[in-house]
C-alpha cells in the first residue's frame, strides 16, 4: 500500500474548530437525518403498497427504479445551480419535493401518480445531497474534512436506521398510507429547517471564486478525482447489488437463512458502519487518503469474497459486519479526498458529479450483476465475486497510480487551507 501514500496534513482540527467554522453544520445534519428517516420510513410497505394497486410484480420494482433514475437526472445540474442559486434555496426546496413526493404517494388514485410522486422524490432528494456535499466543501479544509464527512455519514445511518421502524409503526396505526402521510410531514419539516435557520450570506461561499463556466471537462481530466469516482461508483453498487440483491438472494438459496437472521445481519452491519465513524474521522484527518480509500475497497471486496465462499450462516454475519466497518471508514475518505483534489470553486460541479458515480452504480449495479447471473451459470455467489473483483479492480487504480494520486495542487492556493492549527 505504499504506492498510495501521500503527505499526511499538518494537524487535525479540532471539533470546536469544526462547528466553528461550519456553523450551519446541525441544521444540516438535522436535515439529512430526517432525508435518510423519510426515505427509511417508506421501505417496509413500498411493495405491499405497490400491490394494493393490482399491478404485475414487474412494475412494484419501477418505485426504486424511477426514484433512482430522478435522484441521477438531479445531481450534475445541482452542482451548477448551487453557485448560482445558493445552498439554503436548493437545501429546502429539494427536502420540501421529498414532501410533496410522499403526499402524492399517500393521496395517488393510481400507480402512475405513485412512480410520478417517487420521481419527485429522486429529484428532491439528488438537489438535497448533493447541495449537502457542496456546502461541506465549501466550509471545510483539510485538517476538518474527515470530521464533517464523517459527520454527514453519521446522520445518514442516524435516520436509516429509525426510519423503517417508525414507518412500520405508521403502516399499523394508519394503514398502508400512513408512512406516507408521516413522511410527507417529515419533509416538510426537514425543508423548513434549512429555509429558516440557514443564511447563505454567513456560509462564506464566495470567498473563493467560482469557475462554473469552465465545466466538467476538466475535473474528469484530473487522475485523483477519476479514481475517486471509480471508488464511489463501486460503493454504491455494492450496497444495492451486493448488500441488498445477491446477499439476500445467497442467504436464503444455500443457507437457508430467512428475513429475521438476514435483517439482524443486515442490522449488524449498520451498526458496524455507525461504530466505524469515530475512527474515520480520526484517520481521515492524519492518515494518507488515497490509502484510506484503496484500503477500504480491498477489504470490502474480502468480505463480499467471504460471504461468496461462506459455508455457515456464521461466516454471512462476519462478512457483513467486515462490510459495515470497511465502508464505514472508506465512505468519509471519499468525500473528503473528492473535495482535496477539486480547483477553487469548482466544488459544486465536483459534488455534483461525485454524487452521480454513485446513483449511477446504485442504478446498474443490480440490473448489470442481476442480468449475468441470468445468463450465465455462476449464481449468486459468482455474482458476489464479479462484485468483489470490480472493487479489486478499483482499488488497484488507487495502487497503480501510485504517486500521482499524492498532492493536493489545488488546495494550497486556497486561502481558507492557510489557517493555523487549531488544537484543543
Amino acid at each position: 500500500m505504499s504506492a498510495v501514500l501521500e503527505t499526511p496534513p499538518a494537524g487535525p482540527a479540532s471539533w470546536r474548530h469544526t462547528f466553528g467554522a461550519m456553523p450551519y453544520l446541525p441544521v444540516t445534519l438535522l436535515a439529512v437525518a430526517g432525508h435518510m428517516m423519510l426515505f427509511g420510513m417508506l421501505t417496509p410497505v413500498m411493495a405491499i403498497y405497490a400491490q394494493s394497486f393490482m399491478v404485475p410484480d414487474w412494475q412494484i420494482g419501477l418505485m426504486i427504479t424511477v426514484f433512482a433514475a430522478g435522484r441521477l437526472a438531479a445531481d450534475l445540474p445541482a452542482g451548477h445551480a448551487a453557485a448560482r442559486i445558493g445552498i439554503r434555496p436548493l437545501l429546502g426546496f429539494g427536502m420540501l419535493l421529498c414532501a410533496l413526493g410522499a403526499l402524492m404517494g399517500a393521496l395517488a388514485p393510481d400507480y402512475a401518480m405513485v412512480l410520478a410522486g417517487r420521481t419527485l422524490q429522486g429529484i428532491g432528494s439528488g438537489l438535497f445531497l448533493t447541495t449537502t456535499m457542496i456546502y461541506l466543501a465549501q466550509k471545510s479544509d483539510r485538517r476538518s474534512r474527515g470530521k464533517g464527512m464523517s459527520l454527514f455519514q453519521g446522520a445518514t445511518l442516524a435516520g436509516a436506521a429509525f426510519g423503517p421502524g417508525l414507518g412500520g409503526l405508521s403502516a399499523s396505526l394508519f394503514g398502508l398510507s400512513g408512512p406516507f402521510y408521516v413522511a410527507a410531514a417529515i419533509g416538510l419539516l426537514s425543508g423548513l429547517l434549512p429555509l429558516m435557520l440557514f443564511n447563505d450570506a454567513a456560509t462564506g461561499e464566495d470567498e473563493a471564486p467560482h469557475h462554473a463556466g469552465r465545466g466538467m471537462l476538466p475535473l474528469l481530466l484530473i487522475l485523483p478525482f477519476l479514481c475517486v469516482l471509480l471508488a464511489n461508483f463501486g460503493f454504491f453498487l455494492t450496497r444495492t447489488a451486493g448488500q441488498w440483491q445477491m446477499i439476500p438472494l445467497l442467504a436464503d438459496q444455500r443457507l437457508g437463512i430467512g428475513p429475521d437472521q438476514l435483517g439482524l445481519a443486515m442490522s449488524l452491519s449498520a451498526v458496524a458502519n455507525l461504530a466505524a465513524l469515530p475512527a474515520a474521522a480520526f484517520l481521515v484527518d492524519r492518515a494518507p487518503r488515497a490509502a484510506i480509500i484503496a484500503f477500504s475497497l480491498l477489504a470490502t471486496a474480502a468480505a463480499l469474497a467471504g460471504i461468496a465462499l461462506a459455508g455457515s450462516p456464521a461466516m454471512l454475519f462476519a462478512g457483513m459486519i467486515a462490510i459495515g466497518l470497511a465502508t464505514g471508514i472508506g465512505g468519509p475518505a471519499i468525500g473528503a479526498y473528492a473535495v482535496d483534489v477539486t480547483p477553487p470553486g469548482q466544488q459544486g460541479p465536483a459534488m455534483g458529479l461525485l454524487r452521480f458515480a454513485g446513483d449511477f452504480g446504485y442504478l446498474v449495479g443490480p440490473l448489470a450483476i442481476g442480468a449475468l447471473v441470468d445468463v450465465t451459470p455462476i449464481g449468486y455467489g459468482g455474482g458476489l465475486l464479479v462484485n468483489a473483483a470490480l472493487l479489486v479492480g478499483f482499488g488497484a487504480v488507487f495502487v497503480l497510480a501510485g504517486r500521482r494520486l499524492l498532492a493536493r495542487p489545488h488546495e494550497t492556493s486556497h486561502p481558507r487551507n492557510q489557517e493555523t492549527n487549531d488544537h484543543d
